[in-house]
């Protein structure tokens, strides 16, 4: 019995999305090598990769000289990654980063700007601005424009488009999403800022080859994000991955979640320097920073060196509990906290290594993405991410893309 015709829409996006997903792990591929690839007939993989080129989103590519043995070159297909384009911003309670980007997720225009205020109708506002300069400063089409992604800490609903609560913004409930659509006539997708890190690491990144894998961002604050069976995890509200907010100290250091004892403050870098200052009260003037402190741990005291130990270990202790509930494959860190160095992420292995259940991380990688102290578009690219995995998950762009109410 033949398929009804909503049954044969949904088997044809499947097969999209298989053939986008497998020229964007491997690279450039040939009809004949996705016919093996996939296990689809040689009759689907022209059809779809017709429609796919159609749609601007795969492009063909001659083999060169030094790869052909005579004859006829092969050609072979691959992600047209430049001809469309995504915006994606970090928004901070205090200013928004925007990046404008490829479907490769390289940044091609980039601007920082103080934030305007916290009225969502403003930062909505604010944002349909940037997305017209970035596509100014870029030069390009704006009718090229996909979509657009908001990366912000707290607890998102990422399929509402709503921020469930964001404590830095004094945010609860806000639909910004469908605020920025208006405004900009774009697909827009927003998540927790850990969450748009990890869709970057799993379309591009470290975690482009892996089903499962924890993505943890350091620095300000302390979050993870979950891939499983290569999907984000978001959980029943969007608050999965919490886990820098796990009270490790009952009613311990304050927290900037307004709790107490929370492993956020223990390990962040806010919470690190101001330890440092606590106990030792003579060096306070001259260490204010955590370059500064690093660098001293670095030249020998014993005690920052210890701070940064210490915390290293306690994180890579709670990281062990992840490990043993999900196994991952892959941990990648990233974030502003990667500058903490050796001193605090060699304890860091050693307790995943030692505290992991029966060897589950004695083969398992655990990768320092490093950041540069003042480079902030990673989070603003991870933010773009969120609109260009829908290339790629669903097999087809938004409808109603392109920067129609900008031009």
């Amino acid at each position: 019995m033949a398929p009804a015709r909503g049954d044969l829409g949904v088997l044809r996006a499947h097969n999209r999305r298989v053939i986008l997903n497998h020229l964007r792990r491997l690279g450039p591929v040939s009809r004949t090598q996705l016919v093996e690839l996939t296990g689809l007939s040689s009759a689907s993989i022209t059809g779809i990769t017709a429609e796919l080129m159609g749609d601007r989103l795969l492009t063909e590519r001659s083999v060169g000289e030094a790869g052909s043995s005579g004859g006829r070159r092969p050609i072979l297909l691959d992600i047209d990654y430049t001809a469309h384009y995504a915006v994606g911003l970090k928004l901070r309670e205090d200013r928004i980063m925007a990046v404008l980007t490829d479907l490769s997720t390289a940044v091609l225009a980039h601007v920082t700007e103080p934030l305007d205020g916290h009225d969502p109708h403003e930062v909505a506002s604010q944002i349909a601005r940037l997305c017209k300069a970035l596509s100014r400063r870029a030069r390009i089409d704006p009718t090229h424009v996909i979509g657009i992604g908001i990366g912000l800490s707290g607890v998102i609903d990422a399929l509402q488009g709503n921020v469930v609560h964001a404590p830095l913004l004094g945010w609860r409930n806000v639909p910004l999403a469908p605020l920025v659509r208006e405004r900009t006539g774009l697909p827009t997708h927003i998540d927790n800022d850990v969450n748009s890190l990890a869709a970057a690491e799993r379309l591009f990144g470290h975690g482009k080859h892996s089903a499962h894998f924890l993505t943890v961002a350091l620095g300000r604050g302390l979050g993870s994000a979950l891939v499983l069976g290569g999907e984000l995890h978001r959980g029943r509200r969007g608050g999965a991955g919490e886990f820098g907010h796990n009270v490790v100290v009952p009613d311990g250091r304050p927290c900037s979640c307004g709790r107490r004892g929370c492993l956020e403050a223990y390990t962040s870098e806010p919470a690190l320097l101001s330890q440092f200052q606590e106990r030792h009260p003579d060096l306070a003037p001259q260490i204010t920073t955590v370059n500064e402190l690093v660098t001293l741990a670095e030249g020998g005291h014993d005690g920052a060196a210890s701070l940064l130990a210490d915390a290293g270990r306690l994180l890579g202790t709670h990281l062990s509990y992840l490990v043993n509930t999900l196994d991952p494959e892959l941990i990648v860190i990233g974030g502003e906290g990667t500058r903490l160095g050796p001193l605090f992420f060699d304890p860091l292995r050693e307790a995943v290594r030692a505290r992991a259940f029966d060897g589950l991380a004695d083969d398992l990688p655990v990768v320092i993405d490093a950041w540069s102290d003042d480079d902030f578009t990673p989070w603003a690219r991870g933010a773009a991410s969120l609109a260009v995995q829908c290339a790629f998950d669903f097999g087809t762009l938004a409808e109603g893309a392109g920067m129609t109410h900008l031009r």
